[in-house]
């Protein structure tokens, strides 16, 4: 071989060996991704919209296995599925462990447990109770609970989401302390429930929504609560719809944050606060409240409860009462419709029998009293006495009594051709009222009855006008303030005109 034309060569690098050691680390990356990508294809497919399913007709229940079971001892269920269940457990429970969506259709079931709950929940993806029509389910637990966990404190309790709904009737007795708890969402859209309870009724620790039902409530606390005090968002109550009755040991109705009502019959007939919440907003419904304390309350009140107040407390702007639908009635010994921050009648009826001590006004709030449509009448003791703010787009009157009118009076409000405007029999006594109404016109003049006999007349300048003598009004807010008009005469100037 001619040495001259010799090349000297690199032996080829065998690329299969590279490729081999780069195997694992691909398998590294790869795998995680299509585990993840699988459990979002599982997940979306059980759960369409993304979040937590609580709406029956979003699940494909022809997909998952069904069951009919007759109870005679405890039942434990560890696969999702629907579950027909009837017949009597006389001392044990119902529970519930999976990663996925159960249903349990109750076909007549009697659950008692001497040591726990009637029904628990410890793990599941979205729990269905559905109760069938012309049947009637009873649950009840324990005095004590023999638990290590001391989350669970309800008859029917749930660590995750629940939904309640069907045509049947759902009697729950909390011995222990609450009769239905989530600690996530709980969803109730139809069906009958009877409740008495130690502690609280019903309570969602994220948020209780309710849309349909009916509702006999006593309840040694809070009759319907959602208390999560520590997420943006989240302890909301929000009741569009069912027909309540409701006896409370302390608030009728509490929210930790938005507590929002825009439809229903409710009825709470004790309590020690009606409503409260962060803020409360009313677009609809039929509202009785009577209340030991404040009637309507944004903020909290006497007890110390008040909502979110760490996160709140910086600025009463967060706190509000918003009325713009519904009709609701307010009987409270302290105040009647009270705002940490803002109070704002835009629509609907209000009336409120106040307080008949002065420490407590029928209306009270810090930013404003500020009425802008439909109609309220506020009557109660005069020492603290508020009237709507010269800020408000509506005209309201101010009316100072020259005596105290006792219980069973009627007060009236005509315009000058004799037409009825407002009227209120009150059913305590009350030497002031706050009265606003669509009807009351600029410069025209009104006559207040007492038992249909004239006592005094008020022709509208401004958006307050004060009658009659008494103690300055609480006036805060935009506008608020100026001079009380002069005592004696029948017709007065309005609050802030000279």
């Amino acid at each position: 071989m001619n040495a001259k034309n010799s090349v000297k060569t690199t032996p080829p690098r065998n690329k299969s060996k590279s490729n081999k050691k780069l195997i694992p680390y691909i398998l590294l990356v790869l795998v995680p991704v299509v585990l993840i990508v699988i459990a979002l294809i599982f997940f979306n497919k059980q759960n369409p919209s993304g979040s937590s399913v609580l709406d029956d007709s979003a699940v494909s229940w022809s997909t998952y296995s069904e069951q009919t079971i007759e109870l005679e001892d405890s039942l434990k269920i560890s696969n999702p599925g629907v579950y027909t269940l009837s017949g009597e457990i006389s001392d044990g429970m119902i529970e519930i462990n999976t990663s996925g969506i159960v249903k349990l259709i109750l076909n007549g079931v009697t659950v008692k447990n001497s040591s726990g709950p009637a029904i628990l929940v410890s793990e599941a993806e979205t729990v269905f109770l559905e109760t069938v029509e012309g049947t009637t389910n009873t649950f009840s637990d324990s005095s004590s609970y023999k638990t290590s966990d001391e989350d669970i404190c309800a008859t029917v309790f749930s660590k995750d989401d629940l939904v309640l709904q069907g045509s049947g009737t759902l009697i729950v007795t909390g011995n222990y302390e609450d009769g239905i708890v989530s600690k996530d969402d709980l969803k109730i859209t139809s069906g009958t429930y009877k409740l008495d309870t130690k502690d609280e009724g019903i309570r969602g620790r994220d948020s209780v929504e309710i849309s349909g039902g009916t509702f006999e409530i006593s309840a040694g606390g809070d009759a319907i609560k959602s208390n999560n005090s520590d997420e943006v968002g989240k302890g909301t109550v929000k009741i569009s719809g069912g027909d309540f009755s409701i006896s409370a040991g302390d608030d009728g109705i509490h929210a930790e944050s938005a507590l929002e009502i825009s439809g229903g019959t409710i009825n709470i007939e004790k309590s020690y606060e009606g409503l409260e919440g962060s803020s409360v907003t009313i677009s609809g419904g039929d509202i009785k409240v009577v209340a030991s304390d404040d009637g309507v309350n944004a903020a909290g009140g006497n007890d110390g409860s008040s909502p979110n107040m760490a996160r709140y407390q910086a600025s009463s702007s967060n706190y509000k009462i918003e009325i713009s639908g519904g009709n609701l009635y307010v009987n409270s010994q302290g105040d009647g419709l009270d705002s940490n921050g803002s109070l704002t009648v835009s629509g609907g009826a209000v009336v409120v029998d106040g307080p008949i001590n002065s420490a407590n006004g029928a209306l009270d709030a810090e930013a404003g009293v500020f009425y802008n449509g439909g109609s309220l009448i506020a009557v109660g003791a005069s020492g603290m006495a508020t009237a709507p703010s010269e800020a408000s787009s509506g005209h309201s009157l101010s009316v100072y009594f020259d005596s105290t009118y006792s219980a069973g009076t009627k007060l009236s409000v005509k315009d000058s051709s004799g037409n009825l405007v407002l009227s209120h029999v009150s059913s305590k006594s009350f030497s002031h009222a706050s009265l606003s109404s669509e009807q009351f016109k600029e410069g025209e003049t009104y006559i207040i009855y007492i038992n249909e006999a004239e006592v005094n007349s008020v022709t509208i300048s401004g958006k307050t006008s004060r009658v009659g003598s008494g103690a300055q009004e609480m006036m805060m807010g935009p506008g608020g303030g100026g001079a009380p008009a002069g005592a004696g005469g029948n017709q007065r100037r309005g609050w802030n005109n000279p």
